[in-house]
């Protein structure tokens, strides 16, 4: 597992935005965009797998998240999309490859949409494809059923980080691959016996995880493919994961750009915090190590 080696503070729009590089900063930028209520410590293992293939891994810390959660709102798709553009060029970053993980993936959408001229190739790692509501259900409801306890935790007090550890050792997605990498990934996250995520910020952005036009638009303009690398276990580790078959497949016909690759055996959480997930996800972007 890597560790950051530097952290920048990006300035943005009511502050500065945390962004961290693992390893020396050789090689290619890559871009990573974690999920809704994640941060760049998901991506301590494919830090890994990039730096072995020569890249430089750069991961934010979302606005609203981790270091960065204390910048204040507007939030949702396109201002995160925003300040993934202030990031590429306070880099000086020249068409950087950016891979962007469950809600990321939509960041990543609504950058492509709205910077294309900045990016590189852009990989989406089981989320930025918006799906239908169930026929007469709200975000609002649908919500909770697809972020289960990491919407519930936002609003918990925890003692201690052991506390929380164990909180979170009991999640039924990430039982199986508990060790270091989670442990550091869950101690990052929890601030004065708070997790960082600002629940306004999820809030906000959840609205924009189905049916947002933007996102939508985005995705039929691509001009050239992107992989949608789907996980077929889910945050609660059910089978069918957050795109279920074949109503994906139904969906992707409207996307001709997103060419839909499958992992083996992980879910949503585990495709990037335990080594056999990170591994598949880089074979399945670069192919594998030389």
């Amino acid at each position: 597992m890597s560790m950051p080696t530097e952290k920048f503070e990006v300035p943005v729009a009511g502050g500065q935005l945390a962004v961290f590089r693992y390893g020396d900063g050789t090689g290619e930028p890559v871009l990573l965009i974690h999920g809704v209520t994640s941060s760049n410590r998901a991506f301590q293992l494919f830090a890994d797998e990039l730096i072995a293939r020569g890249k430089a891994p750069f991961a934010v810390d979302l606005r609203g998240r981790g270091d960065s959660n204390s910048l204040p709102g507007p939030f949702g798709m396109a201002q995160h999309a925003k300040d993934m553009a202030t990031v590429i060029d306070y880099l000086k970053w020249n068409k950087p490859e950016v891979i962007g993980h469950s809600m990321g993936g939509f960041v990543l959408a609504a950058l492509a949409g709205l910077y294309p001229e900045k990016l590189g190739r852009k990989v989406f790692a089981d989320g930025g494809i918006p799906l239908p509501l169930p026929p007469g259900m709200t975000v609002e409801q649908v919500m909770p059923f697809i972020l289960g306890p990491a919407l519930q935790r936002l609003s918990m007090f925890f003692e201690s980080k052991e506390v929380y550890r164990d909180y979170w050792k009991e999640h039924p997605a990430l039982k199986r691959g508990w060790g270091p990498v989670m442990e550091e990934y869950v101690d990052y996250d929890l601030r004065n016996g708070k997790p960082s995520t600002n629940p306004q910020a999820v809030e906000e952005d959840s609205r924009d995880l189905f049916g947002d036009d933007l996102v939508a638009r985005s995705l039929r303009s691509l001009s050239e493919d992107c992989l949608l690398i789907r996980a077929p276990r889910g945050l609660q580790n059910e089978e069918g994961g957050l795109y279920p078959l074949p109503a994906t497949e139904i969906v992707l016909k409207g996307y001709p750009r997103i060419k839909m690759v499958h992992l083996d055996d992980v879910n949503h959480y585990e495709m990037f915090l335990m080594e056999e997930g990170s591994k598949q996800v880089a074979e399945l972007i670069y192919g594998a190590k030389k």
